[in-house]
Formats: C-alpha cells, sequence, structure tokens
C-alpha cells in the first residue's frame, strides 16, 4: 500500500512521515448505500455511528451468514419468539462454543434489535444476561422473527478468545424448549490494518477526536476496486458557515498520476470538525479506505 508514492507523506508538523488515519469501509449489503462520514455532533451517539446498518467501519475481519436463515429456537406457538433460557454463543475455529448471552425473559418483539445488543454486551437487564467470558465482536442483525442473519467484525483478530477466527452462530434451549441452531458464518479479511494507520483504531475513535479536537486537512485518498461505481454519485461536503446553517457543496475527485487506478484525491477539505460531514455512495458489496493526510496531528 505505502510504496505508493502518494503514501510517502510527511506534512506539516509530519517530519516523520506518520501514516495517515485510514477509515476503512465495507457495504456488506446488496444494494448501495449512501455513506455520510463524521459529523460527529450528531453521529457520536447515533446508531452504528450514523452509518448504513450494513456498512461496517475500521474492521480487520468480517464474519457473516451469507444469507438468512430459520432458527428452529424461535417458537411460533404458543409462543412467537425466543423462549428465555436461551443461549446465544459464537463457536470459534477449534470447535469451542463461547457463550454471548442468556435471555432471562421471553424475546417476543424487536428481535433482531435486541439480538444485536446482547451480542454487542449492551446491557439489559430486563431480557437477557451478558456472559463475561463473550466475544469481543461488533454486530449487526437483520431480519423478521425468526429468520435472521448475523454479522460480526472485529478491528482485530487479537481481541477475540484465543486470537481464534469464530465460525459459526450456536443457539440452543435445553430446558424451557429445547432446540439447536447452527450456522455457519463466512469470515472476509478487508486489509484493514490498525498498526498501519496512526494511534486511532476505531471509527468511534477517529469520530471522538474530530469532534473535541478539530484538525486541518492536506488532503484525502478516497481508495477502492470499485472506484468507477462510486464516482457516478455525487461526493459532497457539509458544514456549518458562521450564520450556523449547513451548507453543502460537491467535491471534485481528482486522478494523480503517481496514483493507482483505483485511487482518487479529494483536495477540498480544509478542517474536519464535530459538524463536518463528508458523504458518498458505496456500490453493493464493496469496499472503500480514506486515508486522511492531515496538515497537524491529533491532539491524542
Amino acid at each position: 500500500m505505502y510504496s505508493n508514492p502518494i503514501f510517502q507523506y510527511g506534512g506539516i508538523n509530519n517530519a516523520g512521515g506518520a501514516a495517515p488515519y485510514n477509515i476503512s469501509l465495507v457495504n456488506t449489503g446488496t444494494t448501495e448505500e449512501r455513506v455520510n462520514l463524521f459529523n460527529a455532533q450528531e453521529n457520536l451517539t447515533a446508531e452504528n455511528q450514523g452509518l448504513p446498518e450494513k456498512v461496517i467501519a475500521n474492521a480487520s475481519d468480517i464474519f457473516e451468514m451469507p444469507v438468512q436463515q430459520l432458527f428452529s429456537c424461535f417458537r411460533n406457538f404458543p409462543l412467537t419468539g425466543f423462549n428465555d433460557e436461551t443461549d446465544f454463543s459464537l463457536r470459534n475455529s477449534l470447535g469451542k462454543d463461547v457463550r454471548s448471552f442468556t435471555l432471562d425473559a421471553d424475546l417476543t418483539f424487536n428481535t433482531p434489535k435486541v439480538l444485536q445488543g446482547g451480542y454487542n454486551g449492551i446491557s439489559n437487564t430486563s431480557l437477557y444476561k451478558i456472559d463475561p467470558r463473550r466475544q469481543r465482536v461488533e454486530a449487526n442483525a437483520e431480519g423478521f422473527g425468526g429468520s435472521l442473519r448475523f454479522i460480526f467484525s472485529v478491528t482485530s483478530t487479537s481481541q477475540l478468545s484465543g486470537g481464534l477466527p469464530i465460525t459459526d452462530v450456536v443457539v440452543r434451549n435445553s430446558t424451557t424448549f429445547p432446540c439447536t441452531d447452527i450456522f455457519p458464518l463466512t469470515q472476509t479479511q478487508t486489509g484493514f490494518n490498525p498498526s498501519e494507520s496512526s494511534a486511532l483504531g476505531t471509527y468511534s475513535e477517529i469520530l471522538q477526536q474530530t469532534n473535541f479536537s478539530p484538525f486541518g486537512v492536506e488532503s484525502i485518498v478516497l481508495q477502492s476496486s470499485q472506484i468507477q461505481g462510486i464516482v457516478t454519485n455525487p461526493v459532497t461536503l457539509t458544514e456549518t458557515n458562521a450564520n450556523g446553517n449547513r451548507d453543502s457543496q460537491e467535491l471534485s475527485l481528482l486522478r494523480s498520476p503517481y496514483m493507482n487506478a483505483s485511487q482518487r484525491v479529494l483536495n477540498n477539505i480544509g478542517r474536519i470538525d464535530g459538524a463536518t460531514e463528508l458523504s458518498f455512495t458505496m456500490p453493493p458489496n464493496s469496499q472503500a479506505s480514506l486515508f486522511i493526510y492531515d496538515k497537524y496531528r491529533m491532539e491524542l
């Protein structure tokens, strides 16, 4: 990556040539998605940091069910939902099941959102009990009723138990409604490596810094194997002016003779603060990386 001349970057107050900040995005869906980056004042507390449900940021590895599956542990009569005492686990490559959480009550409403929260380790004592040994993953869930699809991601596989990849979703109940569901996960390595970026690793950390410590931008390199699909739609920058109003402008994506065919430069972004929003459209099942070359280093 950095053998490309465009990445041999010094920058003001960066004589050591520190690597640019990196935001790596993956659209796991089968439709195009409009992505609105930054705007920390709104997106820090928004679900999925304001990104579309099927877009994942700064993950080195993604583990996903390829399609929705019908879970037999989901009852249709007399209860419509998952019974209490149902365990939700993730199996690793050695065949060991690591429990994520156990239902303490029948789950009959908002099934995908509740299960997503459980896998993410979000407390919900009225519905489930989180296992302290749970896999440290970011989870997304989609579907309706008992037909569900789970997508898990990690910034680095080192945060998984034993550093081992996860291979299956396992749902089991041995008491109130005996059942077992095991569905395989497909692993995708995105190429994102937090050690190649600066001190920031997660997209949430980058949002926090832009909100409390705005920084000047020398340029942003946008890289994607589907760059042609991205440039067919407007790339826009929205900022707050001196009167407090929101102004948007369409940006040009420039091609340098030193760049690969999959790369474009955004030069008209002078500053990113808590109200700055950069928007573009990702094609279905695509990846894109933004390399941010700042005029001065963030205060970490």
